[in-house]
């Protein structure tokens, strides 16, 4: 019997190059003809969490330490963790392959299925989106990784700018297909086309292990 993945919402108009399987899904990890950049990478695939306590500040899920104010977000262990208010925080194993067992904790959310991740990765990304929103997402003086809560292209997302060249966004799963075919048209003028797994990879991985 042939195995069954897991598919992304979103399909990108170029031929994969290379594929993996990765806790059920099926993830690109290169498409033909990536070029130069700035690419838009589908990491929807990656686990993610929605974390509520009454006692935030007194708890460290999974082993982590929760941001003290609103908006600041901590890298642990290819883990990013975003404090999103008072009680809130969400977090995503940024690693493929990587998996969070909560053992049913009423705290936890899964909400891998419910949405989607993109990420803007390359030294153009300012450029990328300054084309799609009026957020300040590369607000001078302002310490990175930090998470927006805010509209890009009018849908309401999470915005983790990780760093001047890469940019997280997490928006509810049926926008999927539209908001990526909007993106790269909208920043087509910067070159923007997608891109692999393994573009984020490089990028990330490189700068902050």
């Amino acid at each position: 019997m042939s195995a069954v993945f897991r598919r992304s919402p979103i399909i990108f108009d170029r031929k994969a190059v290379e594929k993996k399987g990765s806790l059920g899904w099926e993830v690109v990890l290169e498409f033909e003809g990536e070029g130069g950049g700035p690419w838009l990478v589908d990491l929807s695939h990656l686990q993610r969490w929605d974390y509520q306590h009454m006692e935030l500040d007194s708890t460290a899920p999974f082993g982590l330490s929760v941001p003290a104010e609103p908006g600041q977000v901590f890298i642990q262990n290819d883990k990013c963790i975003a404090r999103m208010n008072r009680t809130q925080a969400m977090i995503t194993c940024l690693r493929t392959g990587d998996s969070i067992e909560t053992r049913r904790a009423v705290e936890f959310t899964d909400m891998t299925d419910a949405y989607c991740m993109l990420a803007v990765v390359g030294p153009e990304t300012p450029c990328v989106m300054e084309h799609v929103s009026n957020l300040d997402l590369f607000k001078p003086g302002r310490k990175m990784p930090f998470l927006t809560q805010g509209p890009i292209m009018h849908i309401p997302a999470q915005v983790v700018t990780l760093d001047a060249g890469c940019v997280l966004m997490s928006f509810s799963r049926g926008y999927g297909q539209s908001f990526a075919d909007a993106i790269l048209h909208a920043a087509s003028g910067c070159g923007l086309r997608p891109g692999g797994k393994s573009v984020f990879n490089k990028r990330f991985f490189q700068k902050h292990e």
